[in-house]
């Protein structure tokens, strides 16, 4: 055990407050384990009874402060703590490492650029530049979008492993956001097969009407699927030649990150 969580765990709590201080100490435990925070390995780092662990990960859950890995049942910071503390999220890597790019395709676009995560079954956005247009999206950092409606969810989705995929298809709600969100599976697939063929998602007022995305997944440092980047344009912004200037820009800038 680290001298960092024996701190934690055997420091005092206030008076009145125990069960904040050990949801407290949940959250400063999950990324310390990383990819071993299950629920399980969290217990036995905190030395507190199994039924108050999954207590407290089940509340934290509701409330966004975590997330659980559909897939893996790993846990991890949730949404909402990127939403109320993304000023310290230049600690990301991945964000990081894209900033400059996406200024750049911002700028070269005249568009709204957004960096997006997977969390469960949905894309988080982490990072916005924004348009210097007038009319811009009414989106914010922290904020959750569906996967089967947007254009960094089927870029994401269509970047993973066949078997990775079909385990978040399989798990979907694809709930109709608007009347031209792909809603049957059968679609959505056919969708992800032109994705990954093209090697960009677009989302075409599937998500908010008026509103047309291209999107790219990005890989971090390991080489593996990390998250994805795309460009939002007003419908009435739209013109012959947006869609290849949009892509080639992205695909452009993606190439060339390191």
């Amino acid at each position: 055990m680290s001298e960092k969580i024996d701190s934690i765990t055997q420091r005092p709590p206030v008076q009145g407050a125990a069960a904040l201080v050990k949801g407290l100490r949940v959250l400063q435990v999950i990324p310390e384990l990383g990819p071993d925070a299950h629920a399980k390995n969290i217990q036995e780092r905190l030395g507190l009874p199994r039924p108050t662990v999954y207590r407290l990960l089940k509340t934290l859950e509701q409330e966004g402060f975590i997330e659980r890995n559909p897939l893996s049942d790993e846990y991890a910071l949730g949404r909402q703590l990127i939403h109320l503390a993304h000023q310290s999220l230049t600690r990301s890597n991945l964000r990081e490492r894209v900033r400059g790019v996406m200024h750049e395709i911002s700028k070269q676009t005249g568009e709204t650029v957004h960096l997006a995560i997977p969390y469960g079954y949905h894309m988080t956005f982490i990072d916005k530049v924004e348009s210097a247009d007038a009319v811009r999206m009414a989106s914010y950092i922290g904020m959750p979008v569906p996967m089967h409606s947007t254009a960094v969810g089927k870029a994401y989705l269509a970047a993973l492993s066949e078997e990775a995929c079909e385990q978040y298809l399989t798990r979907l709600k694809l709930e109709p956001i608007t009347v031209k969100t792909l809603t049957n599976l059968k679609d959505l697939r056919g969708a992800l097969a032109v994705t990954r063929k093209q090697g960009y998602g677009i989302d075409d007022e599937e998500n908010e009407l008026g509103i047309i995305c291209f999107g790219q997944a990005v890989n971090g440092v390991d080489g593996r699927v990390s998250g994805a980047i795309s460009v939002s344009v007003p419908r009435y912004r739209f013109q012959e030649g947006t869609a290849h200037h949009i892509v080639t820009t992205i695909q452009e800038h993606l190439s060339a990150l390191k």
